[in-house]
């Protein structure tokens, strides 16, 4: 029942390389099985606290001994580790499907925002120009675009929420 979450929000964030994130899983249920006569019930918590505690103890073991072991080895070694698992053709389509929507979803948010809005954030976000350049290119001073952007990603934000709970 908490796998999914486990997985999700307290080991994956830590461990970015699946196989190693499924091995904590897999460690977290072992453990609480042979832990569960420790566990003190709490019935406005549940379980989940104590097994998120688990797996994140688990987690950043695993995390300091694989950090320990990359030392000294060159970046083309850390590149091979990090390579992402092979996909089926489906899975590959199905990502793409979800890219495309996703990138669908990003333009109409962007069309709906004011024009400076959209500007400082394609400059900042997708060109990926310095703060220095985008208040240039804006004409304002740095101070001036930092609150210019920071109002332009909650306007976005505004608008992805609204579509969100639309869909």
């Amino acid at each position: 029942m908490h796998a999914e979450r486990l997985y999700r929000q307290v080991i994956f964030p830590t461990l970015v390389d699946q196989a190693a994130a499924e091995d904590v899983l897999k460690e977290t249920f072992i453990t609480c099985i042979k832990q569960i006569q420790s566990f003190q019930w709490d019935e406005s918590k549940g379980i989940f606290p104590w097994l998120a505690r688990i797996a994140r103890n688990r987690a950043l073991d695993v995390h300091r001994r694989t950090s320990r072991e990359h030392r000294g080895k060159g970046a083309y070694r850390q590149e091979i580790d990090g390579l992402a698992p092979v996909h089926s053709a489906q899975q590959i389509m199905e990502e793409e499907e979800e890219k495309q929507r996703l990138k669908e979803q990003v333009a109409l948010c962007l069309d709906d925002l004011n024009p400076r809005y959209k500007l400082a954030l394609e400059l900042r976000l997708f060109q990926e120009l310095p703060r220095a350049e985008c208040a240039r290119r804006l004409q304002v001073q740095v101070a001036t675009f930092d609150v210019l952007f920071h109002r332009a990603l909650r306007a976005f934000r505004k608008q992805w929420e609204s579509k969100e709970s639309s869909t």
